[in-house]
């Protein structure tokens, strides 16, 4: 027996579980079945893959080194057919193109684009409002392409071995009641929100919490953050009074919610593409960027204040690969 492409992702499939019993469950396959193949697979490599024992199984030391080189392989050899699948054009079979998205201007006006770009694929969305969670997807092979929204702040940096694209650079407004005091204002200082009762998405691993008590604080306050909801939630406190809070400057118009800009920007989104430098993408990230500043520009007509914003001052920042 030869070793072959299924028989490295079994090995990393039971590296993964932590078990042969959960490696199969996971596989679709029977205990037993798993068993047999990786003593197989044992045979060929020459040695134990994995101490088995009553807490599961662990990688030997020939288990590690085959690990490595598995997780470094197989990427490429998955690069390797999807390129193909996107330069047939063929809609028979088509491969999947795995997308994950943070929510965004980008998340699903970019599907459209995809499957435009790469008609031999067919482009799935998966939403996810973790921007490090996203990353590792695309890091780790499960996700082909991220487009994800982070707080700009100097200690950002993305784990090694993924391209990026800036799309945009953003200022950040703030989400007032239509009943607050502030609301007719057409910009505030952040200062004149010490006061304010805050709703925020503490745990989304985007930079939100840091950058924002970093500029309360150079505001000379400590804001208050009553809440830590999601999205929807957070625009239900923000309509019916109970909270103010941060919305990007694509923030679609919401009934009872007024945008304000925050004199200075100093809170700032940035909008990025996300791709493996080894993966099938990316030797096409420039088209995909350029198709994705098609789909954050409609996104900004539909935002009038942000349109207002931008009749006055200039862009924050300039579209970039690295």
């Amino acid at each position: 027996m030869d070793l072959e492409v299924r028989h490295l992702k079994v090995v990393c499939a039971i590296a993964d579980a932590g078990s042969i019993t959960r490696a199969a469950a996971a596989l679709g396959v029977s205990q037993p079945s798993l068993t047999a193949q990786i003593r197989r697979i044992e045979r060929v490599l020459g040695g134990a893959l994995f101490a088995r024992s009553r807490h599961g199984a662990a990688p030997t030391a020939l288990g590690e080194f085959v690990l490595a080189r598995a997780r470094s392989v197989l990427p490429s050899i998955e690069a390797i057919q999807r390129e193909s699948a996107l330069h047939t054009g063929s809609t028979e079979g088509r491969r999947p193109l795995r997308y994950v998205a943070t929510p965004g201007p980008l998340a699903v006006g970019l599907v459209r684009e995809l499957q435009e770009l790469f008609p031999g694929a067919l482009p799935t969305l998966r939403t996810e409002p973790n921007l490090a969670t996203a990353a590792d997807l695309v890091v780790s092979g499960q996700q082909d392409l991220a487009a994800v929204a982070e707080y700009v702040r100097p200690s950002s940096e993305l784990p090694p071995g993924l391209g990026s694209a800036t799309v945009a650079t953003e200022p950040v407004f703030v989400l007032l009641p239509q009943v607050h005091p502030l609301a007719a204002r057409p910009e505030l200082r952040l200062a004149e929100l010490a006061d304010a009762e805050w709703t925020l998405a503490a745990s989304q691993g985007n930079g939100l919490f840091d950058s924002f008590t970093a500029s309360c604080a150079r505001a000379g306050f400590t804001p208050r953050v009553r809440h830590d909801a999601e999205a929807g939630a957070a625009r239900e406190l923000i309509a019916d009074g109970q909270a103010v809070g941060l919305g990007q400057a694509t923030f679609r118009a919401t009934p009872g919610i007024v945008p304000r800009p925050l004199v200075g920007s100093p809170l700032r989104i940035r909008h990025l593409l996300l791709w493996h430098r080894q993966g099938a993408l990316s030797a096409h990230a420039p088209a995909i960027a350029a198709r994705a500043d098609r789909v954050y520009a409609t996104a900004v007509r539909r935002s009038p204040h942000y349109l207002d914003w931008l009749a006055e001052n200039p862009p924050l920042e300039e579209r970039r690969l690295g």
